[in-house]
């Protein structure tokens, strides 16, 4: 990785009080840097992705707890034209970790950031993220799409068999990247520097926390780099990279999307989150529409059930009867107003998560 251009933008305000008219309060910086790093390509990862803009993001903060500690630092990867830029904000010091979460939350809205990329981002930044949005400024919250990578991986590849842990370096590791971090410290030995940072601005605590944080989005997108090659298959545990998103969910505009196959009662059962512009609808099997659907706008969250036909042991929906003709025809699947979703002995789970998409989309469309 080769780091292109590094801007520092500090903003500097007056404390009026008469005690201190003529002190200046250093606040919140801003850094920027770009690397010369590819775009992460996949034909199948474009199926839910394309288009999509992705955030690799990442936190510094005080402690562990969500009620005592803050959030002092975060790190935010995006794609440029010739690669990558990381943008960090840093808090000064303890007073402005509303100014750190501001500027982030303002960030990632006014880039039209679609989907994020963590590393135990859904079990702890994120949470802790949000707690702290709640703490300084009330009624704000980070909900987007997250890909997190430790989750992902444990679950749906085998690197947990092959590796004694699944922590970030020693992923890092395993993919052969690990020399190229350029960070001497670890996250405990960062909260406890920035403790001494806070106190004096010291310029060389300030760099070292920088780039352990800068170290960790960059490092992170490469493994994305390396572990989606060839879309995953090199290390996933289940058949492709369709079946693992079906069980890890995948993003559907304002949703999430998880999809399963219910042999035993011949139906798909769809699961998943309302992330924004969340509405209410009950809907009950009949004759006529052999589905059921729950979507809660208080729990933010998606369930539904659909009856699935079989032929010969084969699995098919009668897409036309839906009314969803049209959305999935294109599909290889698609055979007369039926989508096909296996061969009896194998799921098609490209169908079966495009079938699970559009019937979502067409819940919301016709009932909300």
């Amino acid at each position: 990785m080769v780091p292109i251009i590094s801007s520092p933008n500090t903003l500097f305000e007056t404390d009026c009080s008469p005690a201190a008219c003529f002190f200046f309060i250093r606040i919140m910086k801003t850094f920027t840097r770009d690397y010369r790093i590819p775009h992460f390509e996949s034909k199948i990862f474009d199926c839910y992705f394309g288009g999509r803009k992705l955030c690799v993001f990442d936190i510094e903060t005080t402690g562990l707890s969500r009620t005592t500690g803050k959030v002092i630092l975060t790190a935010m990867l995006t794609l440029t034209d010739s690669g990558v830029r990381v943008t960090q904000f840093l808090a000064e010091n303890y007073y402005e970790e509303n100014r750190v979460i501001k500027e982030t939350l303002d960030f990632i809205k006014e880039e039209k950031i679609d989907y994020l990329v963590t590393y135990n981002g859904l079990n702890f930044d994120i949470p802790f993220f949000n707690a702290r949005c709640e703490a300084v400024l009330p009624g704000s919250k980070l909900r987007l799409y997250n890909l997190d990578l430790y989750k992902f991986l444990r679950k749906h590849s085998c690197l947990p068999d092959r590796m004694s842990s699944m922590s970030q370096k020693s992923v890092e590791y395993y993919f052969g990247i690990s020399k190229t971090r350029e960070d001497v410290i670890n996250g405990a030995e960062s909260v406890k520097l920035y403790s001494e940072y806070a106190k004096t601005g010291n310029t060389v605590i300030e760099k070292l926390i920088l780039t352990h944080n800068r170290e960790d989005v960059t490092q992170l997108y490469t493994l994305l780099l390396l572990a989606g090659k060839r879309d995953f298959e090199d290390i996933l545990k289940c058949s492709c990279l369709h079946e693992a998103f079906a069980c890890y969910g995948f993003p559907n505009g304002d949703t999430v999307i998880r999809a399963a196959f219910d042999i035993k009662h011949k139906a798909l059962r769809i699961n998943g989150d309302q992330l924004a512009n969340s509405v209410s609808v009950e809907l009950f099997n009949d004759e006529e529409q052999k589905y059921t659907a729950s979507f809660n706008k208080e729990l933010n969250s998606i369930t539904a059930t659909v009856q699935i036909e079989t032929y010969n042991e084969i699995p098919f929906i009668n897409i036309k009867a839906l009314g969803l003709n049209e959305e999935l025809r294109e599909l290889d699947s698609y055979e007369n107003g039926f989508l096909i979703l296996g061969d009896g002995e194998k799921l098609d789970y490209k169908s079966l998560n495009a079938f699970s998409a559009a019937f979502v989309n067409m819940i919301i469309d016709r009932y909300c």
